[in-house]
């Protein structure tokens, strides 16, 4: 019976951590098929930032300025890990860019809107998050938390990461999105 129970347990963790994240994040480049979708964001921050508490992303896209939009969950551990990494590149780059953090937790078992925005105050995250349904993880193809997608100023998919990013990685790739300055 402790045997049984101990496997169970085992699995359970399984899952959970494969949910979550794969060990080595996966990145992308943007293919041709993959365009942006609209869909809605109530937001839990930002407001100031966006303009409003309901937002559109297809209204961000039209803005021409490059997005980087963020899957994660309120206790998801490798999004707990990147946040930091996005408040700093985000302070660096807030007036070239756009960052949105979309909460979709509750979608994959990792967290509530309150334990969302526990994580934001205790990390002390000041980009603009917020949750939304599930039309964004159904048409990005969200399997896994975190996932990163990265807009370019032309509304196209630059690059998709899924997995955990650090902040020299993230770097790079906005750096890339960016162009020469």
């Amino acid at each position: 019976m402790k045997a049984r129970y101990a496997f169970c347990i085992l699995l359970a963790f399984m899952i959970l951590a494969a949910a979550c994240s794969r060990l080595q994040s996966i990145s992308q480049p943007a293919t041709s098929q993959e365009r942006p979708a609209t869909f809605d964001v109530s937001l839990y921050q930002g407001q100031e930032i966006l303009g409003g508490d309901d937002i559109n992303f297809a209204d961000l896209l039209d803005g021409g300025k490059p997005i980087v939009l963020n899957f994660w969950g309120g206790d998801c551990p490798p999004c707990r890990a990147e946040m930091p990494a996005f408040q700093n590149v985000f302070e660096n780059h807030e007036d070239e860019l756009i960052f949105l953090g979309v909460d979709v937790g509750t979608f994959f078992g990792l967290g509530t809107r309150q334990d969302a925005l526990d994580l934001l105050r205790e990390l002390n995250i000041t980009y603009p998050a917020g949750s939304s349904n599930r039309t964004p993880m159904v048409n990005y193809k969200v399997t896994a938390l975190p996932t990163t997608i990265f807009f370019g100023a032309n509304g196209e998919v630059f690059q998709r990461v899924a997995g955990a990013l650090n902040e020299s990685r993230m770097e790079l790739i906005v750096s890339a999105m960016l162009g020469p300055p």
